[in-house]
C-alpha cells in the first residue's frame, strides 16, 4: 500500500508542493493580526455600536490566525523547525490560550493517527457529545441522557463553549505533563505563554475599560471562534463512517475525510483546512500548496480507483449537522465493512457494452 501512495508523493513532489512558501505566509499573518488590532481597536472607540459589527470580524480573523498555529505545529509554515515552534507557541498559547502540547498531542496524535475510530479520534467526542453508540455506552448516566435527549439541537449553540473547553483541557494536560515528564523547556514556554494570554487579553483590558466590558468582549469574541472552529472542523470528518478498528493504511485517511468546496474569497480563512483529503495525507504540505495538491491528487485517485470525497461546503455541512443529531445509536462499522460499501457498484455488461 505504501508502494502506490509513493507515485502520488512523486508527481506531487515534481510539482514542488512540498515547497515552503514562508514569505507569503508571514504576509498573510501580518495582514490579519493588522486587520485584528484595527478591529478591537474599534471596538474600544466605537462602543456597543462597535463591538455588535466588529466582534465577529475579529473572531472570524481570530480563529484563522489561531489556525496558523496548526500550520506550525505540523512544521508546513516554515523549512526551519524554530520558526514552525515559534509560530506554534504565539498563536496557540499566547493567542489563543490553547495549549501547544495538549494540541500536539489531541490533533497531531490522536486524531490524525486514528481519524474517525471509535475510542481514539477525540475530534469525533468531544464532550458531552458522541459520534457512535460504542462511545455513548461508554459515557456516564448523565452524558448518555444529554446525548439522547439534547444533542439533536446542542451540538451548534453549545460550539460557543469550544474554545473554554479547549482552554480547560490544556491546563489539565500541562499538569499531567509535568507529573509525567517533570518540568521541561517545552513545558515552562507553555505555562508562561498561556498565562500571558490571560495577562493581555483579561487583565490588562479589565484595568483600562472595567470588568464588564472586557469579559464581555473577550467572551463574545472567543465565543464566536469557538462556533468558526466548528463549523471548520466538523464538516471535514463529521458525517463520514465512524469505525471500530482501523488498517494502517494511507487508505483510511481518505475514507474518513472530504474536501470542502468553497469559493476562493472564503477558502483564505480556512487556512488550508478546506483540503481535508491532501491535509491527512501530506500533513507537511503548505497550506498555499494545496490547492495544486488538490488537483492532482483528484486526478491520480480517479486514475487508480481510489476513494476521493469533495463536496460543496453547504452539502457537507447539512449532512454534519443531520449526522450528529442521533448520532449516540449509530453503530460503527469495521474498516472492511467501510471499504465495502464505498466500493463503486458494478455496471452489468450488457449496460457497459450497449
Amino acid at each position: 500500500m505504501a508502494n502506490e501512495l509513493s507515485s502520488l508523493r512523486a508527481e506531487l513532489r515534481d510539482a514542488g508542493v512540498f515547497e515552503h512558501r514562508e514569505l507569503r505566509s508571514w504576509l498573510k499573518l501580518a495582514v490579519m493580526t493588522t486587520a485584528l488590532a484595527g478591529s478591537l481597536y474599534g471596538i474600544s472607540q466605537w462602543g456597543v455600536l462597535g463591538a455588535l459589527l466588529l466582534v465577529p470580524v475579529a473572531a472570524v480573523l481570530s480563529t484563522s490566525i489561531a489556525m496558523c498555529g496548526h500550520e506550525g505545529s505540523h512544521r508546513s509554515f516554515s523549512a526551519s523547525p524554530l520558526r514552525n515552534a515559534m509560530l506554534t507557541y504565539v498563536a496557540f498559547p499566547l493567542f489563543s490560550g490553547l495549549g501547544a502540547l495538549y494540541w500536539r498531542n489531541k490533533h497531531d496524535r490522536l486524531h490524525h493517527g486514528h481519524p474517525n475510530v471509535e475510542g481514539l479520534d477525540p475530534d469525533i467526542r468531544p464532550f458531552p457529545f458522541v459520534s457512535s453508540k460504542g462511545d455513548h455506552e461508554r459515557c456516564n448516566r448523565g452524558e448518555q441522557w444529554f446525548q439522547r435527549t439534547m444533542q439533536r439541537w446542542a451540538f451548534w449553540p453549545m460550539s460557543m463553549l469550544m474554545a473554554i473547553g479547549m482552554r480547560r483541557a490544556s491546563i489539565v494536560y500541562a499538569a499531567q505533563y509535568v507529573r509525567e515528564k517533570g518540568i521541561d523547556r517545552a513545558w515552562l514556554l507553555e505555562v508562561t505563554c498561556m498565562t500571558l494570554h490571560y495577562v493581555l487579553w483579561i487583565l490588562v483590558p479589565i484595568l483600562i475599560w472595567g470588568p464588564f466590558a472586557a469579559l464581555a468582549i473577550y467572551g463574545s469574541l472567543w465565543g464566536l471562534v469557538g462556533i468558526f472552529l466548528a463549523l471548520v472542523f466538523a464538516p471535514a470528518h463529521i458525517g463520514l463512517p465512524i469505525v471500530n478498528d482501523q488498517h494502517r493504511d494511507w487508505l483510511h485517511q481518505l475514507e474518513t475525510t472530504r474536501d470542502l468546496e468553497l469559493p476562493k474569497v472564503v477558502s483564505i480563512f480556512f487556512i488550508g483546512l478546506d483540503y481535508q483529503a491532501e491535509h491527512h495525507l501530506f500533513p507537511k504540505i503548505p497550506h498555499h500548496n494545496l490547492p495544486l495538491a488538490a488537483k492532482i491528487t483528484r486526478e491520480w485517485c480517479a486514475r487508480t480507483g481510489t476513494v476521493y470525497k469533495s463536496e460543496p461546503y453547504l452539502h457537507a455541512l447539512v449532512d454534519a449537522a443531520g449526522f450528529i443529531r442521533d448520532a449516540y445509536k449509530r453503530e460503527a462499522v469495521s474498516a472492511a465493512e467501510m471499504r465495502e460499501a464505498m466500493r463503486p457498484p458494478i455496471m452489468p455488461i450488457d449496460l457497459v457494452v450497449g
